[in-house]
């Protein structure tokens, strides 16, 4: 006894023969991406024979669908790995300069406190003699 109802695999052959003329109206690289598509769906045959009561393009087109929207969810995920890698670096990135800034300035604090002037010791005179202006600079090249 032969079947009754084809396969799911043969009403996909028949899908895509039908598309042919479609694909070969579009550009050359239009193609190569509707054929990507078209292995796409192929990945869900096994599980689009269980759906008997879909018409057969609107299988096609959910497993496109799935497919396309897996590898989304894919590079959103790796966008935002990729990103929070960035801002571990920035958080260690500012706490080794929050480090050199804290240990310079501490630096800084203990030499004043070593070089308190006394009452005897008179601080020492700024000297007023030398001007700058931006005159100086203007002829700058």
């Amino acid at each position: 006894m032969g079947r009754t109802i084809a396969s799911i695999t043969q009403t996909w052959q028949e899908e895509e023969a039908a598309l042919k003329r479609f694909k070969r109206a579009l550009r050359k690289e239009d193609q190569i991406l509707l054929d990507e598509l078209l292995v796409m769906s192929r990945l869900h045959l096994a599980e689009a024979s269980y759906a008997s009561n879909l018409y057969p393009l609107d299988m096609y087109l959910i497993a496109i669908l799935l497919e396309v929207y897996k590898q989304l969810k894919d590079a959103q995920r790796r966008l935002h790995n990729e990103e929070q890698e960035k801002d571990q670096e920035r958080v260690e990135e500012e706490s080794v300069f929050l480090k050199l800034i804290t240990s310079h300035l501490e630096s800084k604090q203990k030499e004043n406190e070593e070089k308190v002037p006394t009452d005897e010791e008179e601080p020492p005179l700024i000297e007023t003699g030398l001007t700058c202006s931006y005159a100086d600079f203007e002829e700058a090249p």
